[in-house]
């Protein structure tokens, strides 16, 4: 790994300094790298030809993320079932992609060193308004939100135990995401709608707290959302009843 400064970005792309993030388990950065950069793989994901499934072309035409992020990236949606057969992530391919609406940003580690012009979104031919906006929160989130990369949650919620899906989706996530259902008009998921719903509770862990990697602080955070959603189930359930992807709840 190249030498990083103290003060410079860590490169595991937390959006912190490296003082205050990987300095001094820069091991961990060099496994990272090696089990999720494969020789050749930025320059193969790169090759992946841009798709316009859904309201894809749509959404990137009305959407200047550049200017929204104040940055000089754009999003490229590329085909998700293309991007797992490389094999470069663990994910199993969900079902019959064409019909089944599915995506996930890729890990920008994997290719901003040569293409830092871009982020990657990988979806299904099926692809629905929710998860495409689900998707391009994500990468408006990485960009300029929380800044935090979903895919190092899996390790810190193995350590914390907190539930993988609130370390995915910090509290920045939900202010991008509840600003384009707004803009592009789209109703969201089940899965979706209970994010929104704890974004305007003001009950989504704040991305500083996730990057801060502090395990007490986001233990502390996350029973406090898993008691408030206990408090809150029947409000929930009426909330996303009857969406995409809803799923009754069992009777006792």
């Amino acid at each position: 790994m190249s030498q990083v400064g103290r003060n410079d970005p860590c490169p595991c792309g937390s959006g912190k300094k490296f003082k205050r993030c990987h300095m001094g388990r820069e091991e961990e950065l060099v496994l990272m790298r090696l089990g999720d950069l494969p020789d050749g793989a930025a320059e193969k994901i790169m090759t992946l030809p841009e798709v316009d499934y859904g309201r894809c072309r749509e959404m990137l035409d009305r959407l200047d993320v550049g200017k929204l992020t104040r940055t000089n990236v754009q999003v490229r949606f590329v085909d998700l079932g293309a991007y797992l057969e490389m094999g470069y992530t663990p994910r199993d391919t969900p079902g019959d992609l064409n019909r089944t609406s599915a995506g996930q940003m890729i890990n920008p580690l994997k290719t901003l060193s040569l293409d830092p012009d871009h982020i990657y979104l990988a979806v299904s031919p099926a692809v629905s308004e929710s998860t495409l906006i689900h998707q391009l929160a994500h990468a408006l989130d990485f960009l300029a939100g929380s800044r935090t990369n979903p895919a190092l949650a899996r390790p810190l919620s193995m350590e914390t135990e907190a539930p993988l899906e609130l370390l995915e989706h910090p509290r920045e996530f939900g202010h991008w995401l509840a600003f384009l259902a707004n803009e592009f008009g789209v109703i969201l998921d089940a899965e979706d709608a209970i994010v929104g719903y704890l974004f305007e509770n003001g009950r989504l862990i704040p991305g500083e707290i996730i990057g801060s990697g502090d395990a007490e602080a986001i233990r502390k955070e996350s029973r406090a959302i898993i008691e408030f959603i206990s408090q809150h189930r029947e409000e929930i359930d009426e909330r996303i009843k009857g969406r995409g992807g809803y799923i009754e709840p069992q009777k006792q």
